[in-house]
């Protein structure tokens, strides 16, 4: 389900790639049993509906310069305004797992195994040349990237172990550098309290996966003034 900060009749658009603004937008490392719920949903900040198949998310554990799992392809159309959330539980469906009985809806995407921590880094991938995938990853083809590639994420600024991190509402565009001043930090244990049940109400109120809060620029101002009904910013601020 792609739940939205906008919503539109975009059928006349055209799917594009070269021009696509996707930027990972939300990292959640929760508690609840099982480390969870695990995910990361990435959001479309631009104007037009973007090919999710064209691009691939991928995670490097340890302080590795290399994935061991490869990338993960991504799949359907993303909405302008839209969020896609990829789940890492592994193995879980529709209306199951830790996801679902935390927020009541599915995620996105099932097909990301149970394979990151709150040190990892991760980084969303142009697939254009190479459709679907895989281990052959190419640095050269980063959309966007969240953490220090070759350095493990224990100790440092932007660590999310058993916590969260969200993009700044005024970051619009992905990078292949990563940046501490566009991103929001709960810290290491910040949705740590030991307790399930005031866990779960954290996590709630901490997380919102599928809606990320952004200021579009004023061409896509226009636009949305043009048909699209804003839905409303997320409450929590940056």
């Amino acid at each position: 389900m792609f739940k939205t900060f906008a919503t539109a009749a975009l059928a006349a658009c055209t799917v594009t790639v070269a021009q696509a603004d996707l930027i990972i937008s939300e990292i959640v490392d929760a508690t609840l049993p099982g480390g969870l719920p695990k995910y990361v949903e990435i959001t479309n900040t631009g104007s037009s509906p973007v090919d999710l198949s064209n691009f691939s998310l991928a995670n490097f554990s340890n302080g590795s310069s290399t994935s061991g799992f490869g990338s993960t392809a991504l799949s359907g159309t993303l909405a302008a305004g839209d969020s896609y959330v990829a789940s890492y539980e592994g193995g879980d469906s529709a209306g199951t797992g830790q996801f679902f009985d935390t927020y009541g809806f599915d995620p996105d995407d099932f097909s990301f195994g149970s394979f990151f921590n709150g040190d990892d880094v991760l980084i969303l991938f142009d697939d254009t040349g190479y459709p679907g995938g895989g281990a052959a990853v190419d640095l050269a083809d980063i959309v966007d990237v969240f953490g220090v590639l070759g350095t493990d994420g224990t100790g440092e600024p932007w660590e999310y172990t058993d916590g969260y991190a969200f993009r700044n509402p005024n970051v619009l565009s992905g990078s292949s550098t990563f940046s501490l001043s566009e991103w929001t930090f709960s810290g290491p244990n910040g949705l740590e309290t030991g307790d399930d049940v005031t866990e779960l109400a954290l996590i709630l109120a901490e997380t919102t996966p599928g809606t990320h809060n952004f200021i579009p620029e004023p061409a896509s101002l226009a636009l949305l003034a043009g048909g699209l009904v804003v839905a409303g910013l997320r409450r929590r601020s940056a």
